[in-house]
């Protein structure tokens, strides 16, 4: 199967924010049914910057959160 490209997200309002990661949450669930093999990862890369893709180390079926904000120094 081909790698699924991540999807990146670039928003200045709360509501535009949680739709636009609910679409790009509901296309990588179509990627990840059809491989079997992936959870999905939605990394916070800093205000209104958020990156939605397949992640190896997120169990099929699951989807996580990850804030790099915090893990950053």
């Amino acid at each position: 199967m081909p790698a699924v490209k991540p999807i990146e997200i670039k928003v200045r309002n709360r509501a535009s924010m949680d739709q636009c990661i609910t679409t790009a949450v509901n296309r990588m669930i179509e990627c990840a049914l059809r491989q079997r093999a992936h959870g999905i990862l939605v990394t916070r890369l800093g205000d209104g910057h958020f990156v939605v893709s397949l992640s190896d180390s997120v169990p099929f079926g699951y989807t996580e959160q990850f804030d790099f904000r915090r893990h950053s120094a």
